[in-house]
């Protein structure tokens, strides 16, 4: 079986309503949490006497449609107006993990951060902000950084603590720590050879972690991966959507059918938690298992002795055929 790996953080115009909210691993920090995304607004907090919300996004930098960085905005906002706060210092770290890849201490005098980072092979991560040329005379500072080393050089979840240490003025110092992740989608082809329509390409795109330990059984036509995930009460109450996408190509029959059966740790999962997507592709059907907070309670009740992982299972189900799940043509609607 051959396994091929890429990541990006480009979703498909038809899965923005399910990248909204991501899964995510839980901190053992005690502070305020968020969601693995592409883009989220932190739960209001306060700070002082003022209601404060951390903005945090990212996108990525392309060049002839590949990618070569990863863009961090963050803004912390006043919740009553919705404008940053000016001259606000962050201290972030960044982890992959249980290992810690990144830390700094950034200033903005307007309150907008936008880190730019690009993943190099270097050992050394250099740090160094954009600024106008009477910058370093007048000790401004713009927010803009560039950081350069090896850092989200893979797909994944990536967790942040963000600490506030200054906001309003530089010299109202504050303590308050943020906790957010952010998901990078990571593209897996593996490809698999089936007894009666051979040689076959999968690919999974997986929004909450990396996966591994891809199997496919020709004889019993199933197909499973591995995904680590904890299954701590702090972590499953944080939850909020864990989205696995798996593309099959049209040419392998036994798979072209209109139910599927599929499983989490051998634990059959609700049909509503399976979305079939005949538009998107005209080679391939899109298969979507997204697990909302409470499909992951109710697995988490039913397991004992609970490995910290997630084991996924698909396989064709050819006793009956409706009702289906499917897109629209503009992949906008849902139909059954």
């Amino acid at each position: 079986m051959q396994i091929e790996k890429r990541f990006s953080l480009i979703p498909k115009l038809q899965l923005i309503v399910f990248l909204i909210l991501f899964g995510f691993l839980g901190f053992s920090f005690q502070s305020v949490h968020g969601d693995g995304l592409a883009q989220e607004m932190l739960p209001p907090s306060l700070i002082g006497n003022r209601n404060v919300t951390l903005s945090i996004g990212s996108s990525p930098f392309l060049i002839d449609n590949n990618h070569t960085g990863t863009q961090i905005n963050l803004m912390l906002l006043d919740v009553g107006t919705q404008q940053p706060f000016p001259e606000v210092t962050l201290a972030v770290s960044a982890f992959k993990g249980d290992q810690a890849i990144f830390g700094h201490i950034f200033k903005s005098d307007g309150g907008n951060f936008i880190l730019n980072f690009f993943s190099q092979t270097s050992r050394d991560i250099s740090t160094e902000e954009k600024s106008g040329v009477l910058s370093s005379f007048t000790g401004q500072h713009s927010g803009n950084y560039i950081i350069k080393g090896p850092i989200f050089n893979s797909g994944g979840l990536y967790k942040f603590k963000i600490d506030v240490l200054t906001m309003g003025s530089y010299s109202n110092q504050v303590n308050k720590s943020y906790n957010a992740g952010i998901s990078i989608p990571e593209y897996d082809k593996y490809t698999v050879h089936d007894n009666n329509f051979g040689s076959q390409q999968i690919q999974i795109i997986a929004y909450y972690d990396q996966i591994h330990d891809f199997r496919y059984d020709s004889q019993k036509k199933f197909m499973n991966f591995t995904m680590p995930f904890n299954w701590s009460e702090d972590n499953v109450g944080q939850i909020s959507v864990v989205h696995q996408e798996i593309q099959i190509p049209r040419s392998f029959g036994d798979f072209m059918v209109t139910r599927y059966d599929a499983y989490v740790n051998n634990i059959k999962l609700p049909d509503k938690a399976i979305t079939i997507d005949d538009y998107s592709s005209d080679t391939s059907r899109t298969i979507h298992l997204i697990l909302y907070k409470e499909n992951v309670r109710e697995l988490q009740a039913q397991q004992y002795n609970l490995k910290q992982q997630m084991i996924f299972s698909l396989k064709p189900n050819n006793e009956n055929p409706f009702p289906i799940i499917q897109f629209t043509s503009n992949a906008q609607f849902k139909v059954s």
